[in-house]
């Protein structure tokens, strides 16, 4: 791999600077390019103060050039006193699940002289142990991983663009053996999205600015993530920050079911923003399959919403769900209907419209048996009225000290209403002010949920169970943003990319497999990762090992369950070390 200064001239602003890589692609089995950072025009470039842009980024190109040749000389002198020794409890989920042996095989394509399923199980050590850029994992935690391993900084770069090509086919050798070593349950899915900025101004074919989660005008990646029943990941799909999320979830219940032979009806489980009309024919019409989706109390008509929210009555009455200690956990009514013989059921025939095709001229009309369930949540309302009057103050500041640009308010401006007047044909804003009534109608909302089902003769307190377990999937996305670091992401290739991301879902999976399936749900993933972090051995001069990680209660929860018995000692000789390493699940 070597970098190099390319120039372009894209348009009519002059030169355009890049500085490309080169790379083994395994498709053409040939040397390629791949932009490695964006640099600018050169005009632009001259107005923040580079005098000679060319000759500045040829001499940087040089100086990058010459770090690589100095990494590739230096790998094993990186390597610590202190190695890592925790990831036996991955590398013990590798073993139980026995996939290294198809991951060779699928891998055959990619003429490389070492293991590949090796390398990929290093992947997931290093993801998990030191998340970070792969020149950090080639520099600073492979070799420092007992016991030590010899991949060049070209060989890990190779690896991550590889397993991007098409890894959705590791993700079907992964679902088998899990699907070899525990039943999974299929027959309810959770399914949710998020998106990742990416530091960087120009967008690419995969890389394309959208409503990103922390507001940023950055380009952007969307993952769309699958659970099964026990919230274990199931599958997962990266598309351009540009598209729509609905569409995601068809195509992964579709691909599910074809990858893993699912037979059976899939009852699926979403939040508000996959709740659409046409995943709605999805799911019962074509797929045959069932659906809990919620759906916004402020969504409905004034008639519906003041039906939701008024208080008991004979047809719809409110029942309180209550801890032991009598505290209101939750209320709940169903809403009931009445049919021609004057029958009182707890669901009712609700039409809908959707294009079945984007190129289809007409909508079509179909109407679905559903039960809709209102729920209050004191608890939650407390936090969205606090979340209101945060929000409230803010805009009370703004607007005394400066004007409000709608633009720059974002959510926050559906609680301001602009004073308007006609000046010479055209409406001219003039003033500010706080939109009283949509403040109050948010404060009343608050607390309040619609779920709505396919499935009628559901108990709605086992709905509200299902639905309610879809924090699990939330919290995924978290172990991947903050545990896995799975961004900043210090790659541009596309495949690159997406080989990244394959890593840390595979690196997900494995850490709830083991606090789902070996710790029964005792031991958090947050605290499974923060042990294996700091679990490393010191080599002492007889060639023992000591141990100096940091007692904790996590400890003796996985020396108990693993009959691990010297796992908590200082001093560790090889054989203790060994057999670490040969724990089985």
């Amino acid at each position: 791999m070597i970098y190099f200064l390319k120039k372009s001239t894209p348009s009519k602003k002059g030169t355009y600077l890049q500085i490309y890589t080169n790379f083994y692609d395994p498709e053409t089995k040939k040397k390629n390019t791949k932009s490695f950072k964006a640099l600018g025009y050169v005009s632009d470039l001259k107005n923040q103060g580079i005098e000679d842009p060319i000759a500045h980024y040829t001499e940087y190109v040089k100086k990058l050039n010459n770090e690589l040749a100095q990494s590739k000389e230096t790998q094993i002198s990186h390597q610590s006193s202190s190695m890592y020794l925790g990831h036996f409890l991955i590398k013990a989920v590798f073993d139980h699940l026995g996939m290294d042996q198809d991951i060779d095989i699928v891998s055959s394509s990619l003429a490389c002289q070492y293991s590949f399923s090796s390398m990929f199980r290093t992947l997931c050590y290093a993801q998990i142990l030191s998340p970070g850029s792969k020149l950090k994992a080639f520099e600073r935690v492979i070799p420092n991983i007992y016991p030590a391993k010899d991949y060049s900084y070209d060989q890990i770069l190779d690896a991550v663009h590889f397993l991007g090509t098409d890894y959705h086919k590791y993700i079907e050798v992964l679902n088998h053996h899990i699907s070899g070593c525990w039943k999974r349950n299929t027959s309810r899915t959770y399914f949710d999205c998020t998106n990742y900025y990416f530091e960087m101004d120009l967008e690419s074919d995969f890389l394309r600015k959208g409503p990103s989660k922390e507001n940023r005008k950055c380009p952007i990646m969307g993952q769309a993530l699958l659970l099964d029943g026990e919230q274990i990941p199931l599958d997962t799909e990266f598309y351009p920050g540009n598209e729509s999320e609905k569409p995601y979830l068809r195509k992964r219940i579709e691909d599910m079911k074809n990858r893993n032979n699912v037979s059976g009806k899939v009852i699926q489980v979403a939040d508000k923003g996959l709740n659409c009309a046409r995943n709605i024919y999805a799911a019962v019409k074509e797929a045959k399959d069932g659906y809990i989706f919620s759906k916004s109390i402020k969504s409905l008509s004034r008639m519906e919403m003041e039906l939701a929210l008024e208080n008991d009555n004979s047809l719809n009455p409110w029942i309180d769900v209550r801890n032991e200690m009598g505290d209101l956990l939750y209320r709940y009514k169903v809403l009931h209907s009445i049919d021609r013989n004057e029958k009182v059921n707890d669901y009712d025939e609700y039409d809908y419209r959707c294009r079945i095709n984007p190129d289809d001229k007409e909508e079509t009309c179909f109407r679905v048996k559903e039960k809709r369930i209102i729920t209050y949540n004191p608890a939650l309302a407390r936090k969205q009225r606090a979340e209101i009057d945060r929000e409230i103050d803010k805009l009370k500041d703004i607007i005394s000290y400066r004007e409000a640009v709608r633009e720059e308010l974002g959510d926050k401006a559906k609680y301001i209403q602009f004073e308007t007047k006609d000046k010479e044909g055209e409406k001219v804003k003039i003033a500010a002010s706080l939109n009283e009534g949509k403040i109050d109608e948010d404060r009343r909302c608050a607390g309040y949920n619609m779920l709505v089902t396919s499935e009628i003769k559901a108990d709605p307190k086992e709905i509200y169970a299902v639905y309610h377990n879809l924090w699990r999937i939330e919290e995924s996305f978290r172990i991947l943003k903050t545990y896995l670091e799975a961004r900043p992401v210090f790659l541009h290739d596309k495949y690159a990319i997406k080989g990244h991301f394959l890593i840390c879902y595979v690196a997900l999976t494995l850490l709830r497999l083991l606090e789902l399936k070996t710790f029964k749900d005792e031991i958090p993933a947050a605290q499974l990762v923060e042990f294996m972090r700091q679990y490393k051995i010191t080599k002492n001069y007889d060639q023992s090992y000591i141990n100096n990680a940091t007692y904790s209660k996590t400890y003796e929860q996985i020396k108990e369950k693993l009959g691990l018995s010297k796992l908590g000692n200082v001093y560790l000789s090889q054989k203790d070390v060994d057999l670490l390493l040969e724990t089985e699940l």
